[in-house]
């Protein structure tokens, strides 16, 4: 199944009651990825991030992992004004006593303004990140580096693989 037009909007309501017509579209972060807060693309390169980020959070874990290349993926639905957690996300394993809030505890389920549809959140759009001059996104070296970016709504993801699949620095913990 395709994902919808980013552009596509979808009307929803808060508690208060507050309607709202807005495109929505999915922001992925990985585990350790806002170790971008510290650089401009000025001053490191997406390659130096990514094998910093591999020392730091892939190859020295601060949680307990399925496998030792698995990072955990948070989701968030945005859009003008909106930034919540997304719902329907694998909780499991995070170290966290109950699942947190998310959109559909403070928003109705959007639907199409136009048909009535119901959005099917796996088709939302994912964001591109990315770390260039002019755009220096929270962990956008991941995909200006790999070319990679995740699919909807996907709980972990196997760096190894990734790294493999684009030809760059593999995790020390399956480097022989």
């Amino acid at each position: 199944m395709t994902s919808y037009d980013p552009e596509r909007e979808w009307t929803f309501t808060s508690q208060g009651g507050h309607t709202r017509t807005v495109p929505l579209h999915l922001y992925w972060e990985l585990d350790g990825d806002p170790i971008t807060d510290d650089w401009i693309p000025a001053e490191i390169t997406a390659a130096e991030l990514w094998e910093n980020w591999l020392d730091r959070y892939v190859n020295q874990p601060t949680r307990p992992r399925p496998t030792p290349c698995a990072v955990t993926i948070y989701w968030s639905v945005q859009g003008p004004g909106i930034s919540e957690t997304a719902p329907f996300q694998d909780w499991t394993g995070r170290g966290l006593r109950r699942e947190p809030e998310n959109f559909l505890s403070f928003y109705t389920w959007p639907t199409d303004p136009k048909t009535d549809e119901r959005l099917q959140w796996t088709r939302l759009p994912v964001v591109d990140k990315l770390w260039r001059a002019r755009r220096a996104d929270k962990g956008g070296f991941i995909q200006e580096h790999t070319g990679w970016k995740p699919s909807p709504l996907q709980a972990t993801v196997d760096i190894d693989q990734i790294a493999q699949a684009a030809g760059v620095k593999r995790p020390k913990l399956v480097q022989q």
